[in-house]
């Protein structure tokens, strides 16, 4: 009996030393940017392609220091000619609903009945092109399902069979090409490439993807949706029936809706309530200063390739009283715009982001630093591109913004506009540091510029819809804009400015160059014969860069740098994160873990150190 009891006593006593990463893990997060659709499918709006990225497998992932691995696909190889990749997929992935229960097999057929939805026009894919930019057939194949503009002739109707995606059985899935695509295999880990479930997406028909709760779509990745109350609470469970279920290691992740997340979320950080917190500039001074909070928070991992850039917007759609004729009058004019180009301090407008060196996130080109590399050479140091990255801090230029506004602003009284010319600009409330950084770029042009010239008129969008409500409605005149890339490619950084996007809109220009010729169909012809360079990779860099920095050069936008600096409180180690420079990987939990006590700024580049030696280590 006593040796019962005291074999009792021992089990007890280890179990009561079973380390906590043996328990279940839970990651608690305050967001304040709602979802509109769980339809991964159509979108390409960060806050919901971040849904698609946990809850739906693709081809193939990254792993933490960035080399391709397998996910859906178990193996795939590509033809001689470049033109043919062929994904032989496990056997075994499932598919299941919001109770976990399992639905189907994941199958190649998933993968043909998803890319017939996004090339099917009615569905208004918002990332069809980048899927009928490379698959042969595809475009003919799209625009056979559009509807005419009034007055014009239908487009002819293909067969589905003329497109290049196809499942040769129910494990093995072919793409067939228009040209050789070396980075194609990076472009399977968006959103356009992801597979569906055939069945339900016809079961639910326009019901598909409704962000109304957890049943409108199906899961195959490392969780399920099992709580979905929009602007309450979304709920993510580790999918037990995931094929790398031992790879996922915090077990539900709980995200509450709070309009004033920014603002409230450090203070519940600092309470164990919640464990993640963006820190804004004079919280963080505060927090570094205090011995009790100064480990609680450490800097920003500069991962993303998220480029940010101050938009002019050549299509005005906002309220009479902000004066949008006078400003399509000044948009319009080269001279203007390059006084905003040439007299936006970067710097200064950078500090509330980045308030110990704002000079690390600036950089002149849309395209990021080390996005790709010709050879060693980053692709912001080629051709055209190359004189612009060398300006430095150097685009800012006093003297220079002074003198191209005193010529705009002779033409644009003999073009009929008024001073000072309105500009409308707005920020996203529930964004940390935007409303300081407006008033900073409003009191530092308008100081520059002169009041008489320009007034800058600075409000507050709405803290959910910002997106629909201001940038996609044409409802600013300058504003701070970003975009992340889908692939591994320059072109992907083209995508912003298409006719027909919502950024911008700078097809609706009416500004000429000195032969007369229409600025933005002079950049959208660079940006055609950039893509159509496929098999010389210096010859398509060369030409993408002159497309590039004619946009710069024209000033269509301001470029302005990384979008994130400063300081951060999460109990997330982010080198544990899946890493690539392009599609979903850093949206990802799969891979990481809470841990027991928040990484400060020592344990961060010591982590940092380590992870770029294993890095270098790998490329040697």
């Amino acid at each position: 009996m006593k040796k019962l009891i005291s074999m009792i006593l021992i089990v007890a006593l280890v179990l009561s030393l079973t380390p906590a990463m043996a328990e279940a893990q839970a990651y608690r997060s305050l967001y304040s940017g709602e979802a509109t659709t769980l339809n991964y499918l159509i979108t390409a709006s960060t806050n919901e392609f971040a849904i698609a990225a946990n809850v739906i497998d693709t081809l193939v992932e990254y792993d933490r220091l960035g080399q391709v691995q397998p996910s859906l696909a178990e193996s795939w190889e590509v033809s001689e000619d470049g033109l043919t990749w062929t994904f032989h997929l496990r056997q075994g992935a499932k598919w299941v609903d919001g109770d976990a229960n399992v639905v189907a097999e994941v199958t190649a057929h998933d993968f043909v009945d998803a890319a017939k939805y996004i090339l099917d026009a009615k569905n208004a894919s918002v990332t069809a092109d980048i899927m009928y930019s490379v698959v042969e057939g595809a475009e003919d194949y799209y625009l056979g399902t559009t509807t005419p503009e009034a007055g014009k002739e239908a487009a002819p109707v293909t067969e589905w069979e003329t497109v290049g995606v196809k499942a040769l059985d129910d494990y093995t899935l072919e793409y067939t090409l228009n040209s050789p695509v070396p980075y194609f295999l990076s472009m399977t880990t968006y959103v356009t490439f992801m597979p569906v479930y055939g069945e339900f997406l016809a079961e639910k028909g326009e019901n598909f993807g409704l962000y109304t709760g957890k049943d409108t779509i199906l899961y195959n990745g490392a969780y399920y949706i099992s709580e979905l109350k929009p602007q309450e609470k979304r709920v993510y469970t580790k999918n037990p029936h995931n094929w790398d279920a031992e790879h996922v290691y915090i077990d539900v992740i709980d995200n509450t809706f709070n309009k004033e997340a920014a603002t409230i979320s450090p203070e519940l950080y600092k309470r164990g309530e919640i464990d993640y917190a963006s820190i804004d500039s004079a919280i963080a001074r505060q927090w570094l200063q205090a011995a009790d909070t100064a480990d609680l928070l450490r800097p920003v991992r500069q991962s993303s390739f998220y480029t940010y850039f101050y938009a002019l917007n050549f299509k005005p759609e906002f309220d009479a009283a902000y004066e949008p004729e006078n400003w399509t009058i000044a948009v319009n004019n080269m001279n203007f715009r390059k006084a905003i180009y040439h007299g936006l301090d970067r710097v200064k407008a950078m500090l509330p982001t980045e308030p110990d060196n704002p000079e690390s996130l600036v950089y002149n080109s849309v395209t990021p630093p080390n996005f790709v590399d010709l050879n060693g050479v980053d692709y912001i140091n080629l051709g055209d591109l190359a004189p612009i990255t060398d300006l430095g801090l150097n685009t800012f230029n006093e003297e220079m913004a002074k003198e191209y506004a005193a010529k705009a602003k002779t033409e644009l009284e003999e073009a009929g506009a008024t001073f000072p010319i309105k500009i409308l600009t707005s920020y996203n409330p529930s964004s940390s540091s935007w409303a300081e950084e407006c008033q900073i770029v409003e009191q530092q042009l308008e100081a520059l510029l002169g009041d008489d010239f320009i007034d800058i008129i600075v409000e507050a969008g709405p803290s959910t819809g910002f997106l629909s409500a201001v940038r996609r409605s044409g409802n600013y005149a300058l504003l701070k804009c970003n975009w992340g890339p889908d692939y591994a490619d320059p072109e992907t950084y083209t995508d912003p400015f298409k006719e027909g996007g919502s950024y911008n809109f700078p097809e609706f220009t009416t500004d000429t160059d000195e032969q007369g010729n229409n600025l933005f169909r002079e950049y959208q012809s660079l940006v055609m014969e950039a893509k159509a360079i496929t098999g010389d990779l210096a010859s398509r860099y060369e030409a993408f860069a002159k497309a590039e920095a004619y946009l710069i050069n024209a000033a269509f936008i301001v470029p302005f740098g990384y979008g994130n600096g400063g300081y951060i409180a999460a109990r997330l180690n982010p080198f544990d994160s899946q890493y690539a420079p392009f599609g979903l990987s850093g949206e990802r939990y799969k891979g990481h873990h809470v841990m027991d006590e928040p990484m400060n700024t020592e344990m961060y580049f010591d982590a940092l150190d380590q992870w770029e030696a294993e890095r270098e280590a790998l490329a040697n």
